[in-house]
């Protein structure tokens, strides 16, 4: 038996590929990944076309109709049909699935454990009466009856908190689908794609238990702090987890983590309210946790940079729900977690790779550096307009004298990707010099694309280097680079012995 395999990844018009696996099956294909047509930065830099040997792109098909569109879906299908070996499966196309019940049917069939999904709510395909509207991955009578899944991704429109209606329409079937898999999943990612998304999962967290479950993200959501506290206390298996500002929101500080809860998290991903509430405070934690990415160490804070005025916090319906005081809100306050905050990162000195959401220039570094020392790998976050300027980094990066991997995304420091343009032009390659300096661990600037190496064998010297495509297969996130990280942390092929993430941004392997 043959212990070859190929991932596919390309754009669904290229049917080209699809006709020839028809002619020419390849049972080998273990991961099919179907492209989106219009790319942001990320996924150009990062998500070349991969077709296994012996195929190649042919002109693109016409797909402005959904007819147009069908037919290049029946021959997808036709091409999936073969593929025994298929073990992921991803839908990341402009436009959901015309063909959906028969494409979800196959998939079935096949048994394919892994799924990540974006679901579409329209596009901009005209029919006769206007644009066409697409039917939910929650109305196909197929999704829903999926069963042995081990990994679940979703991304929907359909779901946004705007219409209880529309909630209850959906989330039924989401909930079913996640009771049948209870037993199986390891990976459950959700995410509501409307910008001004904020649902509602207390259901899923106070009435579903997985038996597997290690690693979960949810983006746009909230819940009650009681469903979180239940969910957190009944998951010991979680190595990776990521929260949504929204999930306990204003009511943190009734979230419950016990100390002993979680003992297996390796990756937190969440505000710095959650982690004031989940971090142990333990220097003897038996914890694995190595990794934090999304909080922040500000002390003047207003709560509207956390919490949306116009959001209203999730309660139970037994409960009374306060109003927002949009007025508090706006108004400039010492963090409330600050000092639960201090005390935990303090006591955390088994995290070495933290990752700031934001920060207020250089002396935010500083105080992060009197709290964890020992970092060895940091993004220091989106620069606010307040923040010092870029001068005063070398200094403050100083305090981090086990610093390997260094990110500086929105701090002004970043490779030069204009087309014909030197990668490291002399300015950065100035500045990461006097970072190397001021940082005699240092061994990469890490990019969106490409890693800036720093060798000191005689003298120092910068090499730039592409940064490597993932050898495991890891998801396709686009949340530079936090996300990138959390995929790279959790899998066999990186450490907290590791300088910084092994593997590229956005896999779509």
């Amino acid at each position: 038996m043959s212990l070859t395999s190929y991932t596919l990844r390309c754009e669904l018009s290229n049917h080209t590929v699809w006709k020839a696996l028809q002619t020419k099956p390849l049972p080998q294909i273990t991961s099919v990944i179907i492209l989106p047509t219009h790319k942001g930065l990320s996924e150009q830099l990062s998500v070349p076309e991969i077709l296994p040997p012996g195929f190649s792109s042919g002109p693109k098909a016409d797909m402005r109709t959904t007819d147009q569109q069908a037919l290049v879906e029946r021959d997808l299908i036709g091409a999936l049909k073969d593929m025994k070996g298929l073990k992921h499966f991803t839908w990341r196309s402009d436009a959901g699935p015309v063909l959906e019940e028969e494409l979800w049917s196959t998939l079935k069939v096949l048994g394919v454990p892994s799924l990540r999904i974006i679901d579409h709510k329209a596009c901009d395909f005209v029919g006769m009466s206007g644009p066409i509207e697409y039917r939910s991955f929650f109305e196909s009578s197929h999704f829903s009856t999926f069963t042995q899944l081990t990994s679940l991704e979703l991304e929907t429109r359909f779901l946004a908190g705007f219409d209880v209606e529309d909630d209850n329409k959906y989330l039924p079937s989401l909930i079913v689908l996640l009771q049948s898999n209870a037993e199986s999943l390891e990976a459950f990612n959700l995410t509501f794609l409307d910008p001004d998304a904020l649902v509602d999962v207390t259901q899923i967290l106070s009435r579903l238990t997985f038996q597997r479950l290690r690693e979960i993200t949810f983006r746009r959501a909230s819940c009650t702090p009681q469903s979180l506290s239940r969910f957190l206390s009944a998951h010991p298996s979680i190595v990776s987890l990521s929260l949504s500002p929204m999930m306990a929101g204003r009511r943190w500080e009734q979230l419950s983590v016990p100390a002993d809860s979680l003992p297996n998290l390796m990756h937190l991903a969440c505000s710095p309210f959650h982690a004031a509430k989940i971090l142990n405070g333990s220097e003897s934690s038996s914890r694995p946790l190595f990794c934090l990415t999304g909080i922040d160490v500000r002390q003047v804070i207003k709560l509207s940079d956390y919490f949306a005025v116009e959001k209203q916090d999730a309660y139970a319906e037994d409960e009374e729900v306060v109003e927002v005081d949009t007025y508090e809100a706006e108004q400039p306050i010492t963090a409330p977690w600050r000092d639960e905050l201090f005390s935990k990162l303090r006591s955390s000195k088994q995290i070495t790779h933290v990752a700031l959401n934001e920060n207020d220039g250089p002396k935010d570094s500083e105080v992060l550096a009197g709290l964890m020392s020992q970092i060895r790998w940091i993004d220091v976050g989106t620069k606010r307009k307040d923040a010092s300027s870029k001068g005063s980094w070398p200094i403050s990066l100083s305090k981090f004298p086990e610093l390997r991997t260094l990110h500086m995304r929105g701090t002004g420091l970043c490779l030069d990707y204009l087309p014909g343009n030197k990668i490291l032009n002399t300015r950065v390659e100035n500045d990461i010099r006097t970072l190397a300096q001021s940082c005699p661990k240092l061994m990469a600037y890490e990019d969106y694309g490409h890693s800036v190496i720093i060798r000191r064998e005689v003298k120092l010297a910068l090499e730039v280097q592409p940064r490597t495509e993932p050898k495991d297969r890891l998801k396709d996130g686009l949340w530079w680079p936090s996300e990138s990280f959390v995929r790279a942390t959790v899998r066999k092929n990186a450490g907290p012995d590791q300088p910084g993430p092994a593997v590229l941004d956005a896999g779509y392997s």
